[in-house]
């Protein structure tokens, strides 16, 4: 219990530090003007990064996304080759690869409701925290995604992939200022590190869920995870999640990353 108070207080923080409105108005929106699918090349070369953070905060522009999957993923595809999102350092990655890193996994998320998940699970920990999977899942879970297995396999997969780059570009963090630490003059420029630090940690914790999931069902955990969902009960009734942030301290990429939006996390 006391690593749980210890994590909510960090995500409280986190909320802070990112902004309580930036970060639910993603679900405020009521209806907008309908957007074209963008070209991916809108996202390649001078201003493409620029262009797609700006795209990222229209609701508009991520519906249309959310509707083109092939396209998200040839953005995708088109951020890694041309930024080494997913390729381990050294060398050091620049700002810009950085950036690139950051913008891959929210792309990653808000077109497959992983940005959802992200809010509904802090509000779950901070209302009434749970270790059991079936519990934690129907408890984050939107309605639309729970009914639907196409939805709930995108999900799973944009934050399994988010979580992908959120390791290495954690990795990537090192000491700029020369102070002996980590801190938010390390992070790149124009990123916001509280959502990304609260977005690394809920893409880790889904890694993890699906790694506990792996050894019962290997090659169909997401199918297993569904059906457990939605009140099927198979192999998985049972199963507790492990804290994946005890210790924080093991997971050195995570930690960069609060520490370069200036977190605090639990030890």
């Amino acid at each position: 219990m006391a690593r749980t108070r210890a994590f909510v207080l960090f995500v409280a923080v986190l909320l802070v530090l990112s902004g309580c409105k930036a970060f639910f108005d993603f679900n405020a929106f009521s209806s907008l003007d309908k957007a074209a699918v963008p070209n991916p090349s809108r996202y390649q070369g001078s201003g493409g990064l620029a262009n797609l953070q700006k795209d990222l905060q229209s609701q508009a522009i991520v519906s249309a996304l959310k509707g083109d999957l092939t396209t998200v993923g040839t953005i995708l595809g088109n951020l890694n080759t041309d930024y080494g999102v997913l390729t381990p350092p050294p060398p050091p990655k620049t700002p810009d690869q950085q950036a690139a890193g950051i913008l891959y996994a929210d792309l990653a998320l808000k077109s497959t409701s992983g940005d959802i998940v992200v809010n509904n699970i802090v509000g779950t920990l901070m209302t009434n925290p749970q270790g059991n999977l079936q519990t934690m899942l129907q408890s984050i879970v939107p309605p639309d995604v729970a009914a639907d297995m196409g939805k709930f396999t995108n999900m799973v997969n944009g934050l399994l992939k988010a979580d992908s780059a959120y390791q290495v570009l954690g990795a990537s963090i090192t000491d700029v200022n020369g102070n002996g630490k980590i801190d938010p003059g390390d992070a790149p420029p124009g990123m916001n590190m509280g959502d990304t630090a609260q977005k690394a940690a809920v893409a880790y914790l889904m890694q993890t869920i699906f790694n506990t999931v792996t050894p019962l069902d290997t090659g169909t955990e997401i199918a297993a995870m569904f059906a457990l969902l939605n009140n099927q009960p198979n192999n998985l009734t049972l199963l507790n999640v492990a804290d994946p942030f005890n210790p924080m301290s093991a997971v050195p990429w995570l930690k960069n990353i609060f520490d370069s939006a200036g977190a605090p996390y639990p030890a």
